[in-house]
């Protein structure tokens, strides 16, 4: 993929394509020399490109610290993979211009960053990139999935668990002979876990982990918490300590260590947002927002930090939300703003 594949002046609507012109900015900063730390260094054209949205800034921020973090790993190990990950036979492969060579190394090694350095062992020791030999490709299962906003996606996995993907949601999955480990980046996900008494399945999101034992379970990525629903079976999650839930428990842990145990949000193996539904119970106005935003085009914000600790309970659906939103007046004192696709927050 070639700068020439992309317009990088253009809004872009769908993440993915927000995410390839973020990583070709970066790509041109990276070839021009250029401090992607020092946005007085920026190229005029992405100075305007940063400035058509949040999403775009919020984006290329990541994209940035991916950047930063891949660059501490083992050259020779991201190398390795890279070889793996192409599995297209040599005798067929095409010559690579080095623009392609250079956005398929930053795909690897963003990858490779979040399964090696953002998948943390049990200790609370802190994290730390090892430049460890790579595992034969023979006995590694790795791939990453994402959906766009609005949209869910069905997926099988290498053991034939089946992972529902909500909208917006990003997942690597990295096998082994001895693990099944996943990482949910952000979003909402439903897995129906094959037993492998052999390999534990564990997914993880920020500080905390949820291992099943074999069982159908969701898991909700929120900024500062996780939200864990049990369909069937028992999974165990931990986080600073561990606790079980068994069908029908679910439970909020904040990267506190703070949980908050209720009932699970869906009936027998389909979770209520599956139907179209968004249930919330004494939850965050904020993490309700930031839920809400994966279902909509809208650009949301939040101009006063007091308002995402306000308290909502509630239902509604996501054919709805512009709705939603407007009733949010009725209940709390906020004023919402609207311009285009943006929606602005506001304390009245």
């Amino acid at each position: 993929m070639s700068r020439k594949d992309i317009d990088m002046t253009l809004p872009g609507d769908d993440e993915t394509v927000i995410e390839q012109q973020a990583t070709q900015w970066l790509l041109t900063l990276h070839e021009q020399q250029l401090d992607h730390d020092n946005d007085g260094q920026y190229p005029e054209a992405l100075t305007l490109w940063l400035a058509q949205s949040a999403r775009h800034r919020e984006t290329f921020t990541k994209v940035s610290k991916l950047w930063a973090l891949s660059t501490q790993l083992d050259p020779a190990f991201v190398d390795s993979q890279l070889a793996h990950l192409d599995a297209e036979p040599a005798t067929k492969r095409k010559p690579k211009k080095p623009a392609t060579l250079w956005y398929a190394a930053l795909a690897a090694s963003f990858l490779l960053v979040t399964t090696l350095m953002l998948w943390p062992p049990s200790s609370s020791a802190p994290r730390q990139i090892v430049n460890s030999p790579a595992i034969p490709s023979s006995k590694v299962y790795s791939e990453f999935f994402h959906t766009p906003v609005s949209e869910h996606k069905t997926v099988t996995l290498d053991d034939n668990s089946l992972v529902t993907l909500g909208a917006n949601t990003q997942l690597a999955v990295r096998y082994s002979d001895s693990t099944r480990e996943l990482l949910l980046y952000q979003g909402e996900a439903l897995f129906n876990v094959s037993k492998d008494p052999t390999r534990p399945f564990i997914v993880r999101y920020q500080q905390s982990q949820v291992e099943a034992l074999g069982t159908i379970f969701n898991v909700r990525a929120n900024p500062d918490s996780v939200r864990v629903d049990v369909l069937e079976g028992r999974v165990a999650v931990a986080q600073q300590n561990a606790i079980e839930l068994t069908a029908g428990q679910a439970a909020e842990v904040a990267t506190d260590g703070n949980i908050t145990r209720s009932q699970a949000q869906g009936k027998g193996t389909q979770m209520a947002w599956q139907q179209g539904h968004l249930i919330y119970h004494n939850a965050r106005l904020g993490d309700v927002l930031h839920d809400v935003a994966r279902y909509s085009q809208m650009d949301i914000t939040i101009s006063d930090e007091k308002l995402k600790h306000l308290v909502y309970t509630g239902t509604f659906l996501t054919t709805e939300i512009e709705a939603w939103l407007t009733s949010l007046q009725q209940l709390y004192p906020i004023k919402v703003l609207r311009s285009g696709d943006k929606v602005t927050l506001v304390a009245n």
